[in-house]
C-alpha cells in the first residue's frame, strides 16, 4: 500500500494533473519502530544513570583513600634509624597481614618538629584501622619497645591511636626477583622494596587497594641467605643518597 498525492497545475491556461508518490505504510511503521528502539535505549541509559547518581549521593565518603594517600608518602619518606635493643642495631620496619610499623620523615603531627617519627597500624577484625605516631629517639629504645606492643584498644596509653571505619584491611611485602609478595616481614630479614595494602569499607562492596614504594636512603646494600629466600634487602649503614 502507497499514499499517493494528485496535483493540479496551470500551465499556459490549462490545468493538468501531476500524481507524486509517498511513502508505503512499511516504511512508516519499520521507522516508527526504529524510533521507540532509540528512545528505549536513551531511557534505560537515564534511568541506569540516575540510580548510579542516588547510589552515590547516598554513599557515606570513605576516608579509606586519605589514608592510603599518608601511607604512601610515610613509606616514600622511610628512614631507617638504627637503634639498639636486645643487643642487636635494628631499622624499624616491621609488619605482618594485619599490621605495619616503620620509621618515617613524614608525620601527621607537627610536634616531632621534622624529627623521625614510629608511624604505625593496625587493623582489628571488628572493622577499625587504627593509627598512631610517636617520635623516634633512637638513644631511648624502651618507650619504642613498649610502643610497638602497644594495644590500640587501650584508650589510657600514650600515643593515642585514631581509627577510622573499614570492613577489611591487610599488608603484603615484596620486592624479590621473582615478584612474589610476603605475608609478613621484620627489621631483621631486611626492608621491602614495596608495600601493597589492600583495603575495604564497611558495609560497602567498594574496595581500595594501593601499591607503594619503600625510600631506602642507604647506597650499601647486601643481601643475606634468609633475606634473599623472602625476597628482601638488608641494609647496611652507608653514604646517604635520595633516590
Amino acid at each position: 500500500m502507497s499514499c499517493q498525492v494528485e496535483m493540479v497545475i496551470p500551465l499556459k491556461g490549462k490545468w493538468h494533473f501531476t500524481q507524486s508518490s509517498g511513502f508505503t505504510l512499511v516504511e512508516l511503521v519499520l521507522a516508527t519502530m526504529i524510533s521507540a528502539m532509540v528512545i528505549g535505549i536513551f531511557a534505560a541509559a537515564l534511568s541506569l544513570s540516575l540510580r548510579i547518581w542516588e547510589r552515590q549521593q547516598n554513599r557515606e565518603p570513605s576516608d579509606i583513600p586519605s589514608l592510603l594517600g599518608l601511607l604512601k608518602w610515610q613509606l616514600a619518606e622511610f628512614e631507617p634509624v638504627l637503634i639498639n635493643y636486645d643487643g642487636k642495631q635494628h631499622a624499624i620496619f616491621r609488619g605482618d597481614e594485619q599490621s605495619l610499623a616503620f620509621a618515617t620523615h613524614y608525620s601527621v603531627r607537627a610536634i616531632s618538629k621534622g624529627v623521625p617519627v614510629i608511624a604505625r597500624y593496625v587493623f582489628a577484625p571488628g572493622g577499625a584501622l587504627y593509627y598512631a605516631e610517636m617520635p623516634l629517639d633512637p638513644y631511648h629504645p624502651e618507650p619504642i619497645q613498649r610502643f610497638l606492643q602497644m594495644n590500640p584498644g587501650d584508650t589510657k596509653s600514650w600515643p593515642r591511636f585514631y581509627s577510622i571505619e573499614v570492613g577489611d584491611c591487610s599488608f603484603s611485602y615484596g620486592g624479590g626477583e621473582g615478584g612474589e609478595m610476603a605475608s609478613s616481614v621484620d627489621d631483621e630479614l631486611g626492608i621491602p622494596t614495596a608495600v601493597l595494602a589492600k583495603c575495604a569499607a564497611l558495609g560497602d562492596s567498594a574496595q581500595f587497594s594501593a601499591a607503594m614504594f619503600v625510600n631506602s636512603p642507604f647506597t650499601k646494600l647486601i643481601v643475606d641467605s634468609n633475606a634473599a629466600k623472602a625476597g628482601l634487602r638488608t641494609l647496611t649503614p652507608g653514604k646517604r643518597k635520595q633516590f
